[in-house]
């Protein structure tokens, strides 16, 4: 069969290639292929693409990362009290018509959505598909049909899409179903690498996965929902960068997306094995700080480990015990201190802190931040985004403070201070991201 998979346009007030690649399409096409299938891929969201130079000089910033191409658009009708721009990132739409038009006609099309409330940029992507390809199949699946898979139903209905959920083989396997074809089960993390063969143009970079699920129960978190923590083998994910590097050899940036990385049991003999390809690496996704000893430290620094983000969250203790006890502060400290003796550049090291959980106090954002700002490294603060299924959710429709069932485009977490009155208000939250932005210029200045 042919198929085509679509990475969507992404619609926001915000949005930035900060080692963004669709990962879970990436597996996709690479289980279709595995089964014989032949499979295109358009990703939207590609910077490098080779015809987009045509449109837009593509600059990279900080090793790899850069920003989108983009439009203003029209709001959707629910969110026009924000008094925010409201944009659409991603190729041209005159690029992406010549593309659905070069491949042609196709038994069935794939569309994969991560963040909740991205959706409204698959539903537009869809719409433009529709124009092109009529009465073909298309699917939807991913994070957001998996978390809102009625909404979904509802929302994607007229455009006559097949909504499908589940995790790992599962969507892939319901969809061949209804093709007339069927899926082995396989261990398709572990035999398979995602499909990075469908990139034409620069790669500065590439996401890979050692490990998928965590074992922590945080409160404002999926993740453990969705998937049971499981890593791959170490013979494998080495593989897998060398194939990456052989059909990219100038790739110079791994980016390790995992929840989970320090978790491992094999993880120094990992580490030791990793320090044998010349890449830069990568932990953005926020690592467990309680698992840095001395050791992990310097193989982290000997492997040529570059951007660290550590899970802290919250400088407030029974915060810190209340939503998943996974960090302390004196993880933080332990971990920070190993890094300064290893020789890691602390300008690449960061801590994640969320503002605006449930009974968090102000002053506790401003305590995180200059907390990490005194031992040496970043404070990164990003907005409380409420997930349904998530501890902190139920409880905040239990307790009445929103109502269920809210369109994901309001759950952005740009958004909620603009109409959540039981949290931090707009002005609150501009206060502390102006405090950060001096406590950085203060340390760019010394």
């Amino acid at each position: 069969m042919k198929f085509l998979i679509i990475n969507p346009w992404i619609y926001d007030s915000a949005a930035y290639d900060f080692w963004l690649k669709p990962l879970g399409l990436l597996y996709i096409s690479s289980i279709l292929k595995k089964e014989g299938h032949e499979v295109h891929f358009i990703d939207l969201m590609y910077r490098h693409d080779e015809e987009l130079e045509k449109y837009k000089n593509i600059k990279d910033r900080y090793y790899g990362t850069g920003k989108f191409i983009s439009k203003e658009v029209k709001k959707p009708e629910i969110i026009q009290f924000i008094p925010r721009k409201f944009k659409k990132y991603g190729l041209p739409e005159e690029l992406f018509e010549q593309k659905l038009k070069e491949i042609g006609k196709v038994d069935a099309i794939l569309v994969g959505v991560t963040m909740t409330y991205w959706y409204y940029g698959a539903k537009k992507t869809i719409d433009f598909i529709r124009k092109i390809h009529n009465d073909t199949k298309i699917y939807l699946g991913g994070i957001y049909t998996n978390i809102y898979t009625e909404h979904a139903k509802k929302t994607f209905k007229d455009l006559n899409v097949k909504v499908l959920n589940g995790t790992g083989l599962i969507p892939i396997k319901n969809m061949l179903k209804e093709l007339n074809y069927d899926l082995k089960e396989y261990n398709w993390f572990e035999e398979l690498d995602p499909d990075y063969s469908v990139y034409n143009g620069k790669m500065p970079y590439a996401v890979i996965t050692a490990s998928i699920g965590c074992p922590y129960n945080c409160s404002y978190c999926v993740t453990h929902n969705m998937w049971k923590y499981n890593y791959r083998s170490k013979k494998n994910l080495i593989e897998n960068i060398y194939n990456i590097k052989e059909k990219w050899p100038n790739l110079k940036n791994i980016v390790f997306f995992d929840d989970a990385f320090l978790l491992r049991r094999d993880l120094k003999e990992l580490l030791k094995d990793l320090a044998n390809i010349k890449v830069n690496y990568h932990l953005p996704n926020g690592i467990h700080a309680h698992r840095v000893n001395q050791e992990i430290s310097d193989l982290l620094k000997n492997a040529n480990f570059k951007t660290i983000k550590l899970g802290y969250e919250t400088s407030d203790p029974n915060l810190q015990k209340n939503t998943g006890a996974k960090v302390t502060n004196a993880d933080l400290i332990n971990a920070v201190n190993c890094f300064k003796k290893s020789d890691l550049d602390l300008k690449d090291i960061g801590a994640y802190i969320i503002s605006n959980l449930p009974g968090q106090k102000i002053d506790d954002i401003y305590n995180a931040i200059d907390f990490c700002f005194d031992l040496g490294i970043q404070a990164n603060v990003n907005e409380f985004t409420p997930i349904p299924g998530t501890e902190d959710y139920k409880k905040m429709v239990e307790n009445k403070q929103i109502q269920d069932n809210l369109d994901p485009l309001l759950l952005n977490n740009t958004f909620i201070p603009y109409w959540w009155d039981k949290g931090m208000t707009e002005e609150e939250i501009s206060k502390i991201k102006l405090y950060l932005k001096k406590k950085r210029m203060e340390v760019k200045n010394e």
